[in-house]
C-alpha cells in the first residue's frame, strides 16, 4: 500500500511540474543568453529591461495558475499518436487545428518580428519562447494525448513513486544536485560546429528529436517501470543534450530576429 500511495502521490506532483522545472528552464535561457549576437543582447534588454532571460523562464508556466491565462496551457505540449514517420508527423503538426507548442512558438516569432507590435505584447512573446523553448525539448512534452504526456504513467525511481512525465522534468535533473547556475556552465560545451547545425534546424526537427525520444521511454516504462541509478546514467546524456540544445537553439532564433 505505501509504495502505491507514493505512486499516486507522486501522480499527483508531477501534474503541477508541468515542464522541465525551473532549474531545467533556467539552464536553457542561461545558455541561450550567452550564445546572443550584440544586436539580440540589446533588443532582449529592451524588451526585459532590469530582467535576464533566466528571470523570466518559468513565468509561462507560473501563468497557467491564473484562468485569464487558462488557454495558454495547450500551447506547452503536443499530443501525437506514435509510430509516425517524420514526413506524418510534420503533417500532422502543420495541420494540427488545436493550439500547441509548434504554433505557440510560431506565433511568439511572428510576434517579436512584427514592428507593429507593442512593447508589453513582444515581452509576452518573448517570455513565452524562452519557456516553450525548453518544453519542445523535453521529450514528454511530444507525446501520447491519452497518458497525458506521461503523467498517468506510474513509475518508480530509485524506489520513490512518480510519474514518467515527473522523472524528466525535474527528478532526473534533481538528482545530480548541482546548483543550476553552475549546471548552466557544466551543460554549454558546444563546439562550433554543433552551434551552426543545431541553430540551422528549423522547429520541426525539435520536435521530431523529442518525438523520436518518447517512443523509447515509452518502452521502457512499459518493460520495466522500476528505475534504478543505470537508469539515471544512462539518460542524463540525453537530458544534458536536449537542455543545451534548447538553449543554443533559443539564442538562434533570437539571432536571426535580431541580426
Amino acid at each position: 500500500m505505501k509504495r502505491y500511495f507514493s505512486i499516486a502521490a507522486g501522480i499527483i506532483l508531477s501534474l503541477v511540474l508541468v515542464s522541465w522545472g525551473y532549474e531545467g528552464h533556467y539552464v536553457v535561457a542561461e545558455i541561450a543568453q550567452r550564445h546572443l549576437s550584440p544586436n539580440a543582447q540589446t533588443a532582449v534588454k529592451n524588451i526585459l529591461g532590469h530582467k535576464t532571460m533566466a528571470d523570466v523562464a518559468s513565468y509561462a508556466d507560473e501563468l497557467r495558475s491564473d484562468p485569464a491565462y487558462k488557454a495558454t496551457g495547450a500551447l506547452h505540449f503536443l499530443n501525437i499518436p506514435l509510430g509516425y514517420t517524420f514526413e506524418q508527423f510534420s503533417a500532422f503538426v502543420k495541420n494540427d487545428r488545436n493550439q500547441n507548442i509548434y504554433s505557440g512558438l510560431v506565433g511568439c516569432i511572428n510576434t517579436l518580428k512584427d514592428p507593429a507590435a507593442g512593447k508589453s505584447k513582444k515581452a509576452f512573446a518573448l517570455e513565452f519562447l524562452i519557456h516553450l523553448a525548453g518544453d519542445s525539448h523535453q521529450p514528454m512534452h511530444v507525446s501520447r494525448a491519452e497518458d497525458k504526456g506521461g503523467n498517468t504513467i506510474s513509475v518508480t525511481f530509485l524506489g520513490t513513486g512518480t510519474s514518467l512525465h515527473s522523472l524528466w522534468d525535474s527528478g532526473l535533473i534533481d538528482h545530480q544536485k548541482i546548483n543550476y547556475k553552475k549546471l548552466a556552465e557544466k551543460y554549454d560545451d558546444a563546439t562550433p560546429e554543433q552551434i551552426k547545425k543545431w541553430q540551422s534546424d528549423s522547429i520541426m526537427i525539435w520536435l521530431w528529436e523529442s518525438y523520436q525520444i518518447t517512443t523509447i521511454l515509452y518502452q521502457e516504462a512499459a518493460a520495466n517501470p522500476d528505475f534504478d541509478e543505470t537508469y539515471y546514467e544512462e539518460h542524463m546524456p540525453i537530458i544534458k543534450n536536449r537542455i543545451e540544445k534548447a538553449g543554443i537553439r533559443l539564442a538562434g532564433v533570437l539571432n536571426d530576429i535580431y541580426k
